[in-house]
Parts: structure tokens; sequence; C-alpha cells
């Protein structure tokens, strides 16, 4: 029984939730049966790490006292009790959403023949959605399912009344048209990282007529950003595609739910990234912009909490586009928000980068050895500015040492081909850098011609900077 999908279920309820489904299992509207309600108020007041009390025989006892153990029995009245918990998150799911409480109303009342009271539901309806601040699939779909109720409603009615025809069509191609967008962007982004082709359909026949219409893109934000950000992915010669799908965002950013906001600010970064990766150098800025966008607006926070993957991918950028007094005020502000379990790898490492930059090569250090080395790619950026802090201080007999052990673990760990190149690219620009002639400025030029050459190498700005200063 332990392991069965009621105790999974019931236990992955919260107490409010087991609670009302105790109320719900008392209700003779839903439940009947005297077994149902005993084997609810066993789990409610057991934990779940009781395994003793949730073996089946034991919980068969305490139901049915004396009758012999048959587990076909219990079985029958677990099943009872799942749907009963199932019927609860039915009835929390649609009744948390107004509008979808009174369109199912409206079907109700028309069902009954109650005209005057299926009116007044529709106006409740109607003022429900104009005063909605959302223009999601969800506000656009229910807008649609209202206008369907009304035309049932009026259709019910003698012959000669006027229908809201125009309406419904109007309705269902806004409905549309937001779920396509949205569709299309989804695969546009999946076909980025997997390199999978996709057929999209209707969208090429649905371009045009949205360019036709731009009263569409004007009236409709989630219909306009999700077009803009199509097209600034498959014409990305035409930024200013980007650009109008960045105001949008930053104009427009409370008409979606937090959970659609952020899906969208990830399609953002990862369009930043991919334009900053090919070249594009401008992109990096807009990426950031992004970044202080997503604080500001809280989307990069889940639970309260900061991503410390996130933190140090922000700190990372801040610091590349030299923006110091930012990052020191960034680090100091959001330190608190990151999971207390990630402090010693994650703070540390940012506090190093921080004092590296700063040119405080010994402070960067301090903070280097305090970090907790656990996670794989905080190992291997950490290994990249020890390397960086040794040169800097001018301790070469330390930095071939650590140079030696840095390639041993490249080899020994189970690093994706295209990093362990480009850590190796980096280690060895770096020993060529240690070892140039002094005063050969043909040896000079011909490493920093290799390194510019080279595309999969880090701190390829940093390694250029250290042949100017030779």
């Amino acid at each position: 029984m332990y392991k069965s999908k009621l105790i999974e279920v019931f236990y992955a309820l919260s107490k409010p939730q087991q609670r009302s489904l105790g109320k719900l299992v008392l209700s003779p509207y839903f439940n009947k049966r005297a077994d149902v309600i005993a084997l609810y108020q066993l789990l409610y007041k057991t934990a779940l790490e009781n395994r003793t009390a949730l073996r089946k025989e034991k919980v068969f006892a305490t139901i049915f006292d004396k009758a012999p153990f048959d587990a076909d029995q219990l079985d029958y009245t677990m099943s009872f009790l799942l749907k009963a918990i199932e019927q609860l998150l039915i009835v929390e799911n649609r009744t948390q959403y107004p509008t979808q409480n009174s369109i199912a109303l409206l079907e109700a009342y028309r069902a009954l023949g109650l005209d005057k009271h299926f009116q007044q539901t529709l106006k409740v309806a109607q003022k429900l959605q104009h005063k909605n601040p959302l223009r999601d699939f969800a506000y656009y779909q229910q807008s649609f399912e209202i206008e369907m109720e009304h035309y049932h409603f009026l259709a019910a009615q003698q012959r000669t009344t006027s229908k809201n025809l125009q309406e419904v069509s109007s309705k269902l191609d806004l409905t549309f048209l937001v779920q396509k967008l949205k569709d299309a962007c989804q695969l546009l982004a999946h076909q980025a990282v997997y390199k999978q082709q996709y057929d999209f359909g209707l969208l090429e026949s649905l371009l045009p007529y949205i360019e036709q219409h731009p009263t569409l893109l004007d009236s409709n934000p989630s219909i306009a950003l999700y077009y803009y950000y199509y097209r600034a992915v498959t014409l990305p010669q035409e930024e200013h595609y980007f650009q109008a799908f960045k105001q949008i965002f930053l104009e427009a950013n409370e008409v979606f739910e937090t959970v659609e906001l952020r899906d969208i600010y990830t399609l953002a970064l990862n369009y930043c990234v991919r334009k900053a990766n090919l070249g594009n150098k401008q992109y990096l800025e807009e990426l950031f912009g992004f970044y202080e966008a997503g604080l500001s607006l809280g989307i990069l926070l889940e639970n309260e909490l900061l991503n410390p993957f996130k933190f140090n991918n922000i700190v990372k950028l801040a610091l590349k586009l030299h923006k110091l007094d930012w990052t020191a005020m960034f680090i100091e502000n959001y330190k608190g928000l990151v999971d207390i379990q990630y402090h010693k790898t994650y703070i540390n490492n940012a506090y190093a980068m921080l004092y590296f930059a700063e040119g405080k090569y010994q402070k960067s250090l301090e903070r280097l050895h305090q970090v907790d080395y656990k996670e794989l790619f905080i190992i291997l950026d950490a290994k990249v500015l020890l390397t960086k802090n040794y040169y800097q201080l001018d301790e070469f007999e330390v930095l071939e040492t650590h140079i030696s052990s840095f390639m041993v673990f490249l080899r020994r760990k189970d690093i994706l081909a295209y990093h362990r190149e480009i850590y190796k690219n980096f280690i060895k620009f770096i020993q060529k850098i240690i070892h140039l002639p002094p005063f050969d400025k043909l040896a000079k030029e011909k490493v920093r011609q290799e390194i510019v050459a080279t595309q999969k190498v880090l701190e390829k700005d940093w390694l250029l900077y250290c042949i100017e200063q030779i």
C-alpha cells in the first residue's frame, strides 16, 4: 500500500487540501461509504514515514475491525478515496478561475431555460473579462467560449433574433492566432537546441494576414510578442523585429501569467545568447538588459529564490561588460536569495571573479580557496580563474604545476568534447604566452593571430590582453 497511487497522491496534498478532502468525504453528496471516511481519517493522522501503520493488513484491521483480511475489498476502498481526491482536485482547479465558473454557469442556465439568469450571468462574465488584465491564450479562449454560449442562447430564440456571429468569428481568430504563434515560437526554440526540423503547418499563410491587418499587432500584445519573436528568429538580419519584441515585453509584461512570462523571457535570453555567440557583441548588452528586467520584474526568482546557475551567469556577464560597481551591488543584494546550500560554491566564486576584475588577485585567490568544489563547471571556472590569478601575480612555478594538474583533470573527467576543447585551447595558449621569448615581436604576433583565429577558446579577450602586455 505504501507505494500505491493513493498514498502518493494523498501525501502530495497540502494540509489545507487534506482538510478540504475530509469535508468532501463527509458530504453524502460526494460519498456515502463509511469505509472511505475511516481510510481518510487513518491517512490524515498517519505520517508518511510510518510504513508499519501503512501496511495493508494493518490498515484493513483498522478500517474493518475484526473482519478477515480481504485485499480486494481494501483496494476497492482505496479506489473510492482516490476518486474523491480527484474530485477535489477538479473542483479546486475549476473554481479558482471566476470567468470559467461563469462560463459553466452560463451553460447550466441555458440548459435549464432560465433566460433571465443566463443574461445576468452573461453580464458578469463579460465584466470579468473586461477587468481581466491578462491577454494570454486563456483570456482569448474564454472570450470565445462566452461568445459561443451567447450564440447558443440567441439561436434558441426566434429566428429573427440577431446573432453574434461576427463576435464569435473574431474571437475564434484571435484565439487561434495566439496559440499558433506561441506554438511556432516553441517549435523554433526546440529546433535550435535539438536540430530537428518541424512542419509549421498553416503559419506561413497566417503571417501575411497578420501583416495586412496591423491592428492585430497594435491591440493584441500576445499576438505581437510572439509574431515579432518568430520574425526575429526567422529573419535574423531584420533587427527591428527583435527591438519590437523587446519593447512589447518590457511594456506589456502584465498581460501574461508568471509561468508564460518566464517562458517568453527564456526565449529572449536564448536568442541573445545565440546572437552573441555568432559574434554580434551588442547582444551581450541586450542580454544584460534582459537580466536587469528579469530581476526588476521578479521573473528570475522562483519560490523567492534565485537559481545559483543564473546568479553565476549574471555575475560573469556583468564582469565581461566591465560593470564592476553593478556587479558588487548585485552580489551584495542578491546573495541572500541564493539557497544557503550553494553559498560556499557560488557566492565565493562570484566574489573571486569580482576581485580578479578589480585587480585584487590575492583576495580573489583567498575566495577561490573557500569554494566548495562539487559542481563540475564551477570547478572548471575556478581552475581557469586560478590560472589567471597565478599569471597576474607572476607565480609562474605555481602556474606550471597548476596547468599540469588542470590537464590531468580534463583527461580524467567526463566532459563533453566541445567543452574539453575550449579548455585545452585556453591552456595551450597560456603556455605559449608564458614561454614567449622576450622581445620577439614575430613570435608574439604569431601567437596573437593564432588566438584570434581560434573559435573554440575560453577567455580570448584576456589572452589577447596578456599578449599586448608582454
